[in-house]
Order: C-alpha cells, then sequence, then structure tokens
C-alpha cells in the first residue's frame, strides 16, 4: 500500500507538470510491478482495437444496465490499486497516444466485469459508452453502458468518480440520443458535487463542457461569459 501512494503521487504530479508521458510510463510500470498486464505504450492498431473489443462483447453477454450495475463489488486490493492506474492512463494516453485509450478501457471494463465493482468501474463504463457513441457508431448500445456508469454511481462509496463520470456520460454520451440541452442541468451538478469532494479536475472538465453545450443550445457568448 505505502508503494502504491508512492506511485500514486508521483504519476498525478507527473500528469500535473505538463509531463503526461513520463505520467504514462509510471503508470504502466506499477501495474506491471503488481502483475497486472498493461498495453504496450505504442500506437494500437485498428486490428488490436476490434479484437479488444470483441473480447470484452463477449464478456458483456448482452447484458443490461442494471445487470452491470448488479455486479458484486470488488474486494481484491490488487485488482484496485491496479484499476486506480488505468484511471490516471485514461486522461495521460489520450494526450499522449490515443489509440491507446481503448485498450485502458477495455481492461477496465473487464476488470469489473470479471472481478466486481468499484468506484472506477463507473468511468469506465462512461468511457465504454463514449467508444460506442463516437467511433463504434453504436449510440444505443454506448447510451446503456452510460446508464450503467450512472447507477454504479448510485452505490454505496461510489461518490468519489461522481464528476468523472457525468463529465463522460454528458459530454460524449447523451447528447447522440437526447437534447443538448437535457446535459446543461447535469454537467452544473458535476461541477459542484466535484468542488465538494476535492475533484477540483473533473469538475472543472465539467464546467467547460457545459460553457459549449450553452453555446451550441443558442445561449449568447455574453451570457455564456457572465457565467
Amino acid at each position: 500500500k505505502e508503494k502504491y501512494r508512492v506511485s500514486d503521487i508521483k504519476v498525478k504530479s507527473l500528469m500535473a507538470a505538463g509531463k503526461a508521458d513520463e505520467s504514462i510510463n509510471a503508470a504502466l510500470d506499477f501495474r506491471r510491478q503488481l502483475g497486472l498486464s498493461a498495453p504496450q505504450k505504442k500506437p494500437a492498431s485498428k486490428f488490436t482495437i476490434i479484437r479488444e473489443y470483441i473480447r470484452v462483447k463477449r464478456l458483456l453477454k448482452n447484458k443490461t444496465a442494471e445487470d452491470i450495475a448488479n455486479l458484486p463489488e470488488l474486494d481484491d486490493e490488487l485488482y484496485k490499486m491496479g484499476e486506480r492506474m488505468n484511471e490516471h492512463l485514461a486522461t495521460s494516453v489520450y494526450l499522449v497516444e490515443p489509440t491507446m485509450l481503448p485498450l485502458v478501457i477495455f481492461q477496465s471494463v473487464t476488470t469489473s466485469l470479471k472481478h466486481g465493482l468499484s468506484p472506477t468501474s463507473s468511468p469506465a463504463f462512461a468511457r465504454l459508452g463514449m467508444l460506442l457513441c463516437g467511433p463504434f457508431g453504436k449510440p444505443h448500445e454506448g447510451r446503456e453502458m452510460a446508464k450503467a456508469a450512472e447507477l454504479i454511481l448510485e452505490r454505496p462509496g461510489m461518490r468519489s468518480s461522481t464528476s468523472n463520470t457525468i463529465f463522460v456520460t454528458q459530454t460524449f454520451c447523451h447528447h447522440w440520443t437526447s437534447p443538448l440541452q437535457d446535459t446543461i442541468a447535469q454537467l452544473l451538478k458535476g461541477y459542484q458535487v466535484g468542488l465538494e469532494i476535492g475533484d477540483t479536475v473533473k469538475a472543472c472538465f465539467c464546467l467547460v463542457g457545459r460553457m459549449y453545450y450553452l453555446f451550441f443550445t443558442g445561449r449568447t457568448l455574453d451570457s455564456i461569459q457572465q457565467e
């Protein structure tokens, strides 16, 4: 656990200092120290992404959002630490090597399906929804994964992922099948909860997403600037 705390601070500090490349190396290295699999730090081919998606699809076996949200709780500390590293990776690889992001997402979703749910499960399923809605062109399947993420949040002990999950579901998932106006209040909630729980980074992500969507729903720049 002490080693994890040191690695966690190191990964976050490197990211905060703008050293995303080094942050990725540190997170991947710690996962391997735990004996967990980690993707190679290199561009992922379309073949690799599709292959891993098919594996996840088989694990899902047409599970509904409710089925996923009712999975048992993850009680293996080793996997919990590994998934927290994946949570950091999801942000950093998007900046450095975006093709790695699907592999990180599939890995986290696989852990949740095989070993149980933890606070990192909610944003993991939200990001799966993001992939399905966008690159995979399956908005209704993606919306179901976003719903699963939101239902996971309702379980005890999951509040720490609220801002992160709201940012992903409302910014990347719901607008494919619902009016954009419906995202505005939720993104404000994500900002407010983020301030309450100390997740200021994702809180501000929600605020930025909300400002974009206020513009796209017809609000004037003057009124947005005032907010």
